[in-house]
């Protein structure tokens, strides 16, 4: 897929921005746009840093026990580990949140403190914050304005359109630069790929729509039952991927890959399809390449279908078993995509 072009920038808003609005233009991914804008406001403002969070919605908050439809959590992008917090009694920010607007005011000491909103899809996705310094109005709206624009654009391209988890494309530039975080010290994560079962059986029986309609419930089963901070992915058909943390570190990987596997085969599905699926995973680690984390979930994966499907089967437990052999280096020539 190719990058999205975006649309002619307003002549306002080129007028106003000047040529960090086309420099805009340069950044091709809807993650580094949030940052790219706060480095932008910051050199404007001459505030302080400015703060990226990624913002999660209603779910996020409940899981730390927050009550309430409106709340949020929030991580900061900038820290190693996206810890999701309850957003709490910011007035501030809840407003622009809620009202899916940026917002500026003044602090209790009379500088300004501006927050940045990005959505995309009718969900929030950022908030950039910058406290301190003196932003020219028009100049600071045009940039806000052309960068949620072409967020929208960006995320548009990241995104699978049927059930609006992020795309192959989206996975693969996340997938080289987050080996090094997700196997930071003190931290597990787990690198998991999912299969649905017999799924070509259920295309051949109900048709391709019904088969459509099985992958939105799976991927909003997907949404309800890992954890927010959880990046999921759909890999291509009927084949998904998700990358999860786990707290203590000490704890095996498979407890939360199990919870969704039982979550889909008690889920009741349209038109009383029974729906299945098959899980291969393995903890990433700082030495292993992402071309060898997909290889060793997919090995798990297709040994968890081969033994009888409906399974979990981590792909370090089987080389432990003597059950899959441990290979010590990528294959030669190792494509992704």
């Amino acid at each position: 897929m190719s990058d999205p072009k975006p649309g002619p920038a307003p002549a306002a808003a080129l007028r106003d921005g000047g040529d960090d609005v086309l420099a805009m233009l340069e950044v091709k991914s809807s993650d580094a746009l949030p940052a790219w804008l706060g480095a932008r406001l910051q050199a404007r403002c001459g505030g302080s840093p400015a703060r990226v969070m990624r913002v999660y919605p209603a779910r996020a908050a409940r899981i730390k026990g927050v009550a309430g439809p409106e709340a949020f959590s929030l991580a900061d992008v900038t820290s190693e580990v996206h810890t999701p917090v309850p957003a709490g009694s910011d007035e501030l920010l809840m407003g622009a949140l809620r009202q899916h607007r940026p917002i500026a005011a003044a602090l209790q000491d009379g500088q300004p403190r501006l927050l940045a909103t990005f959505e995309a899809g009718g969900e929030m996705r950022y908030v950039v914050e910058l406290r301190g310094g003196a932003p020219k109005p028009e100049e600071t709206r045009a940039l806000v304005a052309v960068a949620r624009k072409y967020f929208e654009r960006l995320v548009d391209g990241e995104t699978d359109p049927l059930t609006r988890l992020s795309n192959r494309r989206l996975f693969q530039s996340h997938l080289e630069a987050g080996v090094k975080r997700w196997s930071s010290a003190g931290h597990a994560y787990y690198f998991a790929m999912l299969d649905l079962d017999h799924f070509k059986r259920i295309n051949d029986e109900f048709g391709h729509l019904y088969g459509d309609e099985i992958l939105v419930h799976f991927a909003n089963l997907m949404r309800n039952t890992f954890r927010s901070g959880d990046q999921l992915y759909r890999f291509g058909g009927e084949e998904f991927v998700v990358v999860y943390r786990v707290e203590p570190p000490d704890l095996s990987g498979e407890p939360t890959v199990e919870r969704f596997r039982s979550a889909v085969e008690s889920y009741a599905f349209p038109g009383g399809a029974r729906v299945t699926v098959s899980i291969g995973y393995t903890r990433v680690t700082d030495s292993t390449p992402a071309a060898v984390l997909i290889d060793r979930a997919d090995e798990a994966l297709y040994y968890a279908k081969a033994h009888g499907r409906n399974k979990v089967c981590g792909w370090d437990a089987l080389v432990a078993a003597g059950e899959l052999r441990f290979k010590d280096a990528p294959k030669p020539d190792v494509t992704l995509f």
